[in-house]
């Protein structure tokens, strides 16, 4: 027991197991893209918890009440209530989101290049043209989530 405690201080060391563990935080107005972003996050062995909302004010609610550090945001641009850039927006003017400095990346279905400009101009830390089935999204959110665990963010042990 001992050495398998000193072996997790070890590698957390290196892989930074504490921060990779938070939930997986998606918006979509789509019931069925939803559940497609869950199912295809289990099927590739992602044992993070993935919360779904339906609209950016939920997210915003839930950012506020909870303090658990999210491991990333996965973002639709379309949105019911307020727009995805509308909700990177909204973060980035509340100082209390904004410092809690959570990976906020676009997973959309928008190939309009004016939508990625608007992205990365709301200082977006990513966009990904979503992969409309169930195959190429076990594919793609494999290589998002990877990068995230080994990208270094504030607040994390050096």
């Amino acid at each position: 027991m001992v050495f398998v405690t000193c072996w997790q201080g070890f590698l957390s060391r290196f892989y930074k197991l504490d921060m990779n563990d938070g939930p997986i935080l998606y918006v979509g107005g789509d019931e069925d893209d939803r559940y497609l972003v869950t199912d295809a996050l289990e099927a590739i062995g992602r044992s993070n918890k993935v919360i779904n909302f339906d609209n950016g004010m939920v997210l915003v609610d839930y950012l506020k009440s909870n303090q658990e550090r999210p491991f990333i945001i996965l973002c639709d641009l379309y949105l019911p209530q307020m727009t995805g850039l509308e909700l990177k927006e909204h973060i980035n003017s509340d100082d209390q989101l904004k410092r809690r400095t959570i990976p906020f990346i676009f997973l959309s279905e928008s190939v309009n290049p004016k939508d990625v400009d608007d992205a990365y101009m709301s200082l977006v830390q990513g966009f990904y043209v979503k992969v409309p089935t169930f195959e190429g999204l076990k594919k793609q959110l494999p290589i998002i989530c990877e990068y995230w665990e080994t990208a270094t963010l504030p607040g994390e042990k050096l």
